[in-house]
């Protein structure tokens, strides 16, 4: 990279023009006090009207969470924005009811409590056992970049998962584990999972424990809270839960459709930054173009034709292999972060607010990002800061630029 300084002899009528411009794709004289001293590695771009200011803007970074706007326009515009997840539920001769998930993100207590009154309504009361399918997601590996740990951003994906497979609980003083919220009654995978935690309340990624008795954590996780809250409604289940197949000709009783659009899911998803929703959506898209079921590879192949198409972006500049932000492979430009920016305008809305501007961080060990419009006046400016480097220097950036465009609009 060439240092700003290596400018300085250069005749200022040149320089004068440049600053005219607004435009630093490559460092000029006049700005290191605004600018370079907080990038060590790293680029932005502002555009709109007469604002062009940019640094570095054609490298690709590791975006971290900000690529979540990219996988949330693909969903909105793949899937729909009224497109809601089903969970289909069917029943035998021997009265084992087969629960088929389709990648709902949004299966919590509150919607399996509601189910469960439904089919007891309907005269499920009695039932010989569960069985639980997750074959629509071929998932057979975390999210690229996610771990082992008890935080919930590292919760395993899942065709079938409730709560965001991650276990709410509440350790007294004393060491008593307990549900860590109302709604969720206590169950035994709470009391393992919670073994040597702190007191007070915490949410623990079900993806720490280790697979047992043939059933993921996350299946196992499912079949505990489903058996819980049917039982609460009347609902008796004679010989318990295991992971099984859906036999294709056994007659479906109830589909379950998500209460959440899509649209609302990405609101969700932006505003929490989950990670575990994010790849939702994403292994969702996977499945428009190559069907079920769900897998990695269809979602990449189906985010680079959809990205390519749409923003004309080059592999050298942009490489996904998940939808979250958690992995380090992913790059993109922080002028094709732009572009996905630009065509998420009519979405703005579901962007967080940080002053009066509408943008997404991200963050990750030595990344620091922020993406979305700088709000001047009555214009939406889209904006993308990328910093790959041990200082978190983004809301000193944000600033700086924020100043330069109230000095050019004057």
């Amino acid at each position: 990279m060439c240092s700003i300084n290596c400018f300085k002899a250069a005749p200022a009528l040149f320089f004068g023009a440049i600053i005219c411009l607004l435009s630093f794709s490559t460092p000029v004289a006049g700005t290191e006090n605004q600018f370079d001293h907080l990038i060590d590695n790293g680029g932005f771009i502002v555009k709109g009207g007469k604002v062009n200011l940019q640094y570095r803007a054609e490298e690709p970074f590791i975006p971290a969470s900000t690529i979540k706007i990219l996988t949330c326009l693909a969903a909105l515009e793949t899937l729909g924005e009224d497109y809601r997840f089903e969970t289909h539920f069917f029943l035998d001769e021997q009265q084992n009811l087969y629960i088929k998930g389709f990648g709902d993100p949004f299966l919590t207590s509150e919607v399996i409590k509601d189910i469960a009154k439904k089919l007891y309504k309907m005269g499920v009361k009695q039932l010989l056992s569960i069985r639980l399918d997750e074959t629509s997601y071929a998932v057979n590996s975390l999210a690229d970049g996610a771990g082992h740990s008890k935080n919930p951003f590292d919760a395993p994906n899942s065709a079938l998962a409730v709560n965001f497979n991650s276990v709410p609980v509440f350790v007294s003083d004393g060491g008593v584990i307990t549900s860590g919220e109302a709604q969720t009654p206590d169950i035994p995978i709470m009391y393992e999972i919670a073994s040597g935690l702190s007191a007070g309340t915490h949410r623990i990624n079900v993806g720490s424990l280790l697979k047992k008795e043939g059933i993921s954590s996350s299946l196992r996780y499912t079949g505990e809270l489903i058996s819980a809250l049917f039982s609460q409604s009347g609902i008796t289940i004679e010989n318990g839960f295991y992971a099984d197949r859906t036999p294709n000709q056994l007659r479906t009783i109830y589909i379950h459709s998500s209460e959440k659009t899509v649209r609302d899911i990405v609101r969700s998803c932006l505003k929490y930054s989950s990670n575990y929703i994010a790849n939702q959506l994403y292994l969702a898209c996977g499945t428009v173009s190559y069907g079920f079921p769900a897998s990695w590879e269809k979602s990449r192949r189906l985010l680079k034709t959809y990205t390519t198409e749409k923003f004309d972006l080059p592999e050298s500049k942009f490489n996904m292999v998940e939808g979250s932000g958690l992995s380090r492979k992913n790059l993109i430009s922080p002028a094709g972060l732009v572009e996905i920016v630009e065509h998420f305008k009519p979405y703005s809305g579901l962007l967080n607010l940080k002053g009066e501007n509408l943008l997404k961080s991200g963050t990750l060990s030595d990344v620091f990002c922020y993406a979305g419009f700088i709000v001047h006046h009555d214009q939406f400016l889209p904006f993308a800061i990328m910093l790959n480097q041990k200082e978190n220097n983004r809301d000193a950036l944000l600033n700086a630029l924020q100043m330069k465009i109230q000095e050019k609009m004057l």
